[in-house]
């Protein structure tokens, strides 16, 4: 009956429309609805199916990046593989991979709760908890074709949406600019993702007044409306059984009745049963997708009548889809929004003369760099021009230049603490960056670091930085009891160079000066009489490293890896023996004055097995020539505990906490890690320690203390850890071969 109805009403347009000779245009309307948008696609295949293409489409919120699409030339088809081959966790998220970041950037990336930025002399808080950088790649890469027209209307099918005005809140048509742009306004959940600034207009999602933009259709000339309608409808009494549930459906209500009095003006209204999916279900996209196909079903045969119809009176709109072109030559690069990068900067990072045969490829990988630098909050890329006169538009949102940034810590191995970052950029010099970091805890760090892009292309960098750390370092008899405990006071001046050109690696050359001050705590008798050492060092180093991890905590993919190799001279110190100073160099043995060389390499590879699957290796070798039992400290690795605090420090689960000072060692771990779900972990591992095996083989003159009584030693840990809103959370037990009892950890928060 219904479809009888729809025929009916379509016949008589047709009459009407008639007598004027002139072909009614028809005009494609899709609603907000967030993940349960995708459905739209399935009507899309059905009007496809039915040989009938909209003269004029409009779209909110999801329905504005469907729409928007389609407009555009891709099919239905192409539209189904994107969201259901799309990562959405990764799309939907505020943070991109760590592997995105530039190596520079990844130690201080996503170790932080909460950050606010000072800018105007105002503290200004984030206005999203998304930002959207990568759904932001995706829409400029999927929208090249239209880089380069600058009115919707001219597109293969015109096209508008609406976003809100946040400011008056008044709807606001898009139809013109950019088209990336655009449908990233129109979708803005306000306080989920941040506001669009278009034409000095401060835009979020349509859908708080205009969810179903049928006017606007009308308003472009369509004749016929076809609706496509796929969000809620206000929650009945019983479901209204919360504040949260109050408080969401207060502002729906006046979009909802918008709703109701736009969707009277459709000729057709589809309606997919959607029961079951939400707004944030875009990990069941199939699920809504068949949805949309099953609706989409009902209404074909309403589809090919309209379209037979309307080719009596004249042909359907010819949809024909611009070129999408994969590699391009530009003559010019111009940088758009930014006041205090400089254009060099941006177009050193981008990395490619003009003239030069550039693939989307390496436009993407370039922008990923420099977003990566964490100078910008948003970055896109437009094509603009023609065959021969290409013109790459790089337009960019700057972070304020003053970033707070906070986060806690408890660990039951090292206590707890709090730590702040406040990070400078272009302080005292363009392209550079000073960091401050303090970690107040019951052993506080403090950490001071200037950084300073070089070079034409920005590929070389100059850092300065400064280290103080305050920290236990205890001593163990050979059954693993601590006899002693000196506390330490490190501190580090450093200064290196080294290169910026890739994202995931770095090498270069560094200068250290060191002071180390210990002071006895708690002392066996052979220690008891010395209460102070103190001494200073000078140390150059070659270094490369490597880190393609995708996350700090509990990475799916990548690898890390390092190699330095570094000579360090001893010079001036004192010793503190009954109360008399005493120069170090009247202590044969005690302290090493020579030069001590060392290799410290290091590879920990994440290999995936299955989405739910990974393996976990690691393996870390140490060579040196300090000679062992000598006390330049800040020469040996500190091994052992889950997570030991220090920079020279390697953990081995099973044993206490920085139980084993070496010199020359190996340590390798085997293991897996298992997804049950989202953001649940549990890891197994098997751990071996040796100070012989394979140290004899590659250095037979190595001097190293032993492990307790014995040369290697293996331990079996376990781990269950959870990604939470407030951070990470890890409870590991574990077990050495040759330990009593068994050693456990927990873990609060963001470690370091």
């Amino acid at each position: 009956m219904r479809k009888f109805f729809l025929l009916f009403v379509i016949t008589a347009l047709f009459f009407s429309a008639g007598a004027q000779n002139k072909r009614p245009k028809v005009g494609l309307v899709l609603s907000g609805g967030g993940a349960k948008g995708i459905a739209h696609i399935g009507v899309l295949k059905a009007m496809e199916e039915a040989g009938l293409t909209p003269d004029y489409i409009t779209g909110t919120s999801m329905g504005s990046i469907i729409g928007g699409l389609y407009s555009i030339g891709y099919s239905a088809d192409e539209l189904s593989e994107l969201v259901t081959t799309i990562n959405w966790d990764q799309v939907l998220t505020n943070k991109i991979p760590l592997d995105k970041i530039t190596f520079e950037e990844k130690p201080y990336y996503g170790r932080y709760l909460l950050d606010f930025y000072l800018e105007n002399k105002e503290i200004r808080y984030p206005s999203g908890v998304i930002e959207g950088q990568t759904l932001m790649d995706i829409f400029s890469d999927l929208t090249r074709p239209v880089h380069n027209i600058n009115s919707f209307s001219n597109f293969p099918i015109p096209f508008a949406c609406v976003a809100t005005n946040i400011a008056t809140g008044e709807a606001v048509v898009l139809n013109k600019g950019s088209l990336a742009t655009a449908m990233r306004a129109s979708m803005a959940i306000p306080t989920v993702f941040t506001p669009i600034t278009i034409d000095g207009n401060l835009l979020v999602d349509g859908g708080l007044v205009r969810n179903m933009p049928v006017s606007e259709v009308i308003d472009m000339g369509a004749d016929i409306i076809i609706g496509v309608f796929v969000s809620s409808d206000l929650d009945s009494k019983p479901e209204l059984n919360s504040f949260v549930s109050i408080l969401a459906q207060s502002a729906l209500i006046g979009s909802v009745i918008d709703s109701k009095e736009q969707v009277k003006k459709c000729n057709v209204l589809v309606k997919p049963n959607l029961e079951g999916f939400s707004t944030g279900s875009f990990n069941s996209a199939e699920g809504i997708l068949e949805r949309g196909m099953e609706a989409g079903e009902q209404y074909v045969d309403v589809f090919r009548h309209l379209a037979d119809s309307l080719k009596k009176i004249g042909p359907l709109h010819e949809v024909k889809k611009p070129e999408i072109k994969t590699n391009y030559v530009f003559q010019n690069i111009e940088i758009d929004g930014n006041k205090f990068v400089t254009d060099d900067f941006i177009i050193g990072k981008m990395d490619f003369e003009p003239g030069q045969l550039v693939s989307v490829d390496e436009i993407r990988n370039h922008i990923n760099l420099m977003f990566g630098t964490q100078y910008f909050e948003k970055i896109q890329y437009e094509i603009l021009g023609d065959e021969g006169d290409y013109t790459l538009k790089v337009i960019v949102v700057e972070r304020p230049r003053t970033h707070f940034r906070f986060s806690y810590l408890y660990d039951s191995e090292n206590k707890g603490g709090i730590l702040i970052n406040t990070t400078f950029r272009n302080l005292f010099l363009k392209s550079s960056r000073l960091m401050v970091e303090g970690d107040f805890s019951a052993y506080p760090v403090v950490l001071l670091d200037y950084f300073k892009y070089v070079g034409k292309r920005q590929n070389v960098a100059l850092g300065v930085s400064g280290t103080f750390v305050n920290s236990d370092l205890p001593l163990y008899e050979e059954t693993g009891v601590v006899n002693s405990i000196f506390g330490s006071n490190y501190s580090d001046a450093a200064f290196k160079i080294q290169s910026t050109a890739l994202r995931n690696s770095t090498y270069g050359l560094k200068f250290n000066w060191s002071l180390m001050n210990l002071h006895s705590k708690v002392a066996n008798e052979s220690l008891r009489e010395i209460s102070k050492v103190s001494y200073n060092s000078t140390r150059f180093s070659l270094f490369y490293e490597y880190n393609s991890w995708d996350d700090h905590y509990f990475p799916k993919k990548g690898l890390t890896g390092s190699v330095q190799f570094s000579a360090t001279a001893s010079t001036n110190g004192q010793i503190r023996i009954s109360d008399v100073d005493y120069d170090i160099k009247d202590f044969d043995g005690l302290i090493e004055t020579n030069t001590i060389k060392a290799l410290r390499a290091q590879i920990e590879p994440i290999i995936p097995v299955s989405p739910k699957v990974v393996l976990l290796t690691k393996a870390k070798l140490m060579l040196s020539n300090v000679p062992a039992n000598t006390l330049n400290l800040n020469e040996y690795d500190f091994v052992g505990g889950f997570t030991p605090d220090l920079v020279n420090a390697t953990e081995y689960p099973g044993s206490g906490i920085k139980e084993f000072v070496l010199a020359n060692y190996f340590y390798g771990r085997m293991g897996a890690q298992y997804e049950p779900m989202r953001n649940l972990f549990l890891q197994l591992h098997v751990n071996y320690l040796s100070t012989k095996f394979p140290i004899s083989w590659i250095y037979p003159n190595a001097e190293s203390a032993q492990l307790g009584l014995w040369n290697d030693r293996y331990s079996i840990s376990g781990r269950i850890g959870f990604k939470s809103p407030l951070g990470p959370i890890s409870l590991a037990v574990a077990k050495d071969n040759h330990a009593q009892k068994l050693k456990a950890s927990l873990v609060l928060g963001f470690t370091y």
